[in-house]
């Protein structure tokens, strides 16, 4: 089969080379290149490509308003071509979450000669994209397509009228913004919030009567609402804002000193607001502590990962009595990217995996780019802990992260008490280790073929006779939460 091929760039330098490396394999003809998402559109319409290669950044429309045009009426495999970069992952995750099934990082030296060094990978995902299931998608409402939609009402609190001052100036040109009240220091904002119910706090630390640190302390206890500290503590004095955070505030944003570099980061602290307003709060006493766990839910997957991660992380209730590990085939920078993104939307706590970092109910951990990540256990004060450790061994699969990894590691320690997940993507990462899972008396599970975007690692494992059970990605979260559930009956019978 001949693949057809659409390139999108705005780069005639790029066009050339994206075309002329894709050329050299016979299983692949270039049917036409565009300049920008418009022309994309149109020669989407007449050519109808077998798949698309997409710039970013282009005049008159961007890749991302691209691909969600051509995904909402000719739905077409897409690959995006990002810089690697925080802002290039952030850009590629908002086409992923549109509809494009894949990306590639950009040369970022000597363009003629690093194109040559992702030819080969190009290449391979053009021909694994050919094979994605594509639909037709709506558009995605952003926060910021939907600004209107709902005010954002916001509490106010420090102890400088000046600083509150400038603070409305800037929040009040938001239309969906608003400062429903002010106070002085913690004691008033507990008194105001009897009254009136905010969606967000901006709070200060150093106050008189009551400090930001106390204050935060009392509203977590008994008001749980998402605080913001803005404070213009210094080094010496971080700990205070730690302890705040520690307290239950979602964000820190350092003040400034004056008036014109507070209205230099008004669009920063906007984004800010907008983002944490819709984060859960509960009361302090029932905030997650970090624990010990003898459960374990681990999820691998590869192309089509981001997106059906989006869909089943938010899922998982945030009580799942068990720690997590994600492997998702990913560059650097971009594995920091998909754990935010994914914390901003779950009820469970999601991050990018530091070496040493404890392994805790109701905590997501993304194994970082270019790092293998393994389990280890170690006795503190008489209790046995479990933590991650990475690594940079030999790439698996050709693959670092690779799932095989962390799986095997994994079920070496939690033995029955795992449950492995094992989801869209190119290959058979994972499939082995799938086997040991269930050696060990786990619990396996493959996303089906109709809802997987590639169906390659699912399929490999299913294949190797070691899946439990096969189900579309809408069943998997509730069917975890049931097993899991039978694990820890199991557990808790064990400690009576």
């Amino acid at each position: 089969m001949t693949i057809r091929a659409l390139v999108v760039d705005d780069s005639a330098l790029m066009r050339k080379l994206v075309s002329d490396i894709l050329s050299k394999d016979q299983s692949i003809t270039i049917i036409g290149t565009a300049y920008n998402g418009k022309d994309a559109i149109e020669k989407t319409q007449k050519l109808k490509p077998d798949v698309i290669t997409m710039d970013v950044e282009m005049p008159i429309m961007n890749g991302i308003d691209a691909v969600k045009e051509i995904m909402s009426t000719n739905p077409t495999p897409i690959i995006m071509l990002s810089a690697l970069t925080t802002q290039g992952a952030d850009t590629t995750f908002d086409a992923l979450d549109a509809g494009a099934v894949d990306y590639l990082c950009k040369p970022s030296g000597s363009i003629s000669t690093d194109i040559a060094t992702i030819g080969t990978e190009l290449i391979e995902k053009i021909k694994t994209a050919a094979l994605a299931h594509v639909k037709t998608r709506k558009p995605t409402i952003l926060l910021k397509d939907s600004i209107a939609s709902k005010t954002i009402k916001i509490l106010l609190v420090d102890d400088s009228a000046f600083v509150r001052k400038t603070l409305l100036d800037i929040i009040s040109r938001e239309p969906d913004l608003k400062i429903v009240a002010e106070a002085e220091n913690g004691s008033d904002a507990l008194q105001k919030l009897k009254s009136i119910k905010p969606d967000i706090i901006l709070m200060d630390i150093e106050m008189p009567e009551m400090n930001g640190v106390q204050a935060t302390f009392q509203i977590m206890k008994t008001h749980p609402v998402p605080i913001i500290i803005f404070s213009g503590k210094t080094a010496e004095g971080m700990k205070d804002i730690k302890l705040a955070l520690e307290l239950g505030a979602v964000d820190f944003i350092p003040k400034p000193s004056d008036q014109a570099a507070i209205r230099s980061m008004g669009p920063l602290l906007v984004k800010k607001i907008r983002e944490c307003s819709s984060q859960k709060c509960t009361t302090l006493s029932s905030q997650k502590k970090p624990a010990e766990t003898e459960n374990i839910l681990l999820i691998g997957t590869s192309t089509g990962g981001p997106q059906t991660l989006a869909e089943l992380v938010p899922q998982i209730p945030g009580n799942i009595p068990a720690g997590i590990l994600i492997v998702q085939h990913m560059p650097p920078v971009f594995t920091k990217s998909l754990a935010d993104r994914l914390n901003r939307t779950s009820s469970i706590t999601v991050s990018e995996a530091k070496e040493g970092d404890e392994i805790q109910i109701g905590h997501a951990l993304v194994a970082p780019g270019d790092y293998h990540m393994t389990v280890y256990e170690k006795n503190v004060n008489g209790k046995q802990k479990r933590y991650v450790s990475l690594n940079k061994e030999d790439r698996i699969h050709g693959v670092r992260p690779a799932v095989d990894i962390t799986f095997s590691s994994a079920a070496k320690m939690f033995g029955a008490n795992t449950i492995g997940v094992i989801l869209t993507g190119m290959g058979r990462d994972g499939a082995q280790s799938m086997g040991l899972i269930k050696a060990k008396g786990g619990y396996t599970i493959a996303q089906d073929e109709k809802t997987s975007i590639i169906f390659g690692m699912p399929d490999a494992a299913i294949k190797l006779g070691v899946i439990d059970i096969v189900l579309p990605l809408n069943q998997i979260s509730y069917h975890i939460t049931k097993i899991m559930t039978t694990l820890q009956k199991k557990v808790m019978s064990q400690h009576d």
